[in-house]
């Protein structure tokens, strides 16, 4: 229970240090983002940390590869959706032989079944993520280590609660350990939509009622959030396309972060947002600076106001979204830490109005989303009390 590292680009010393400072209870490795020799030679040594491993085999694109995933067995069978509809018993058995050997070299500590992305009528997607989640349970089975299903809702399955329903349901169906859960927002830097967000925290709930964890992926700085519907876990990466789920991240266009001369952004937990460092941060009264500026071991220089590397603000940002998360996911139960998260979200909006109310003028959009967020959470408090009630109850 607590935040997870969700691993993209360049995670794997970082991570390190994070773990060195004790901070997540798990990690997740991307074959996108490393090669199989270098997972298995990384987590031996995160093995030494005492924290859970797993592998998310990323086939939401099933078609999509690179020179990483061609170095994992599971590759040969990325395929078109139709020619996995058809996947013999014999090549179901490679699958699984394919993943037992990964996941016993890196020590995983649970299987995370590959699973085609969700979407709205599709029974052919529902039908191949059976036959794909089946090939792990034999592996997690065999290994002794639960076996989680894949619930990743593409964006045909978000569009109203029905869809999200319907497709939680298919899911729930398989004999699952626990959920893998992703959301597919809109493509906004951070989600801004209050009822998407709000669908997003009702698909999280209605898969904690199962009783199984539930770990909340690609949930980025909306990771407090996520132990409000009743995620056991919440994944964090450092790199803006891991803020939130998107399938860009698995397609050959995929854009990446922004440029190297960009000036730093700071998290700030007060904030709930970034600032960009020292540009806006200068602008600030010493009041209003000693109530933004929450910092972190990776951000003193920030505090001294010296010269602050760009790479730090990432190291920054998974410190103190980790921690804030940790922090909330201690609070209790599921309705006491939704009440406390929307409390802190309100508290963030306010700061966001006195520093407008001063002339001062945020980038990056970065006040869009917590007025919207916490109402998304207040909604989730006020119509699903049966819910919460249900999450008291099972304890």
């Amino acid at each position: 229970r607590g935040a997870w590292h969700q691993f993209g680009d360049r995670s794997q010393k970082m991570v390190l240090e994070q773990l060195e400072r004790d901070v997540g209870v798990g990690l997740i490795l991307s074959p996108r983002d490393i090669s199989q020799d270098l997972a298995i030679e990384y987590a031996e040594q995160y093995q030494d940390f005492g924290v859970e491993i797993l592998m998310d085999q990323q086939f939401y694109e099933p078609t999509y590869t690179n020179r990483k995933m061609e170095t994992f067995a599971i590759n040969e069978f990325r395929t078109s959706i139709s020619k996995l509809r058809q996947i013999s018993d014999p090549q179901l058995s490679g699958v699984a032989a394919s993943l037992d050997e990964i996941h016993r070299n890196i020590f995983a500590t649970g299987v995370i079944a590959p699973a085609l992305t969700y979407e709205a009528g599709r029974q052919d997607i529902v039908d191949v993520n059976s036959r794909l989640f089946s090939a792990a349970k034999t592996v997690g089975d065999a290994i002794g280590i639960p076996t989680y299903a894949s619930v990743v809702l593409g964006k045909s399955a978000i569009a109203n609660i029905n869809t999200v329903n319907a497709a939680v349901s298919n899911a729930t169906s398989l004999p699952a350990d626990g959920w893998y859960f992703a959301f597919e927002f809109e493509p906004d830097r951070l989600p801004v939509d209050q009822s998407a967000v709000y669908r997003c925290c009702v698909a999280g709930i209605k898969l904690a009622c199962t009783g199984k964890p539930v770990l909340h992926a690609y949930a980025g700085p909306m990771a407090p959030i996520s132990f409000g519907f009743g995620a056991t876990g919440a994944a964090i990466g450092h790199s803006q396309n891991q803020w939130k789920f998107t399938r860009e991240r698995w397609q050959p266009t995929v854009r990446q972060g922004g440029g190297g001369d960009a000036p730093a952004r700071f998290w700030s937990t007060s904030l709930w947002g970034t600032i960009v460092y020292p540009d806006e941060t200068v602008q600030l009264t010493a009041g209003l600076r000693e109530r933004v500026l929450t910092l972190s071991p990776y951000s003193e220089p920030v505090g001294a106001g010296l010269a602050w590397p760009k790479w730090d603000s990432n190291k920054h940002l998974i410190y103190m979204v980790a921690n804030q998360a940790s922090e909330c996911a201690a609070k209790g139960s599921a309705r006491e830490i939704a009440s406390h998260v929307r409390g802190r979200l309100r508290a963030a909006v306010r700061l966001h109005n006195e520093i407008r109310s001063r002339r001062i003028n945020l980038r990056d959009r970065t006040d869009d989303y917590q007025a919207g967020w916490a109402s998304a959470v207040n909604e989730l408090l006020k119509k699903n009390k049966d819910d919460f009630d249900f999450l008291e109850m099972i304890g």
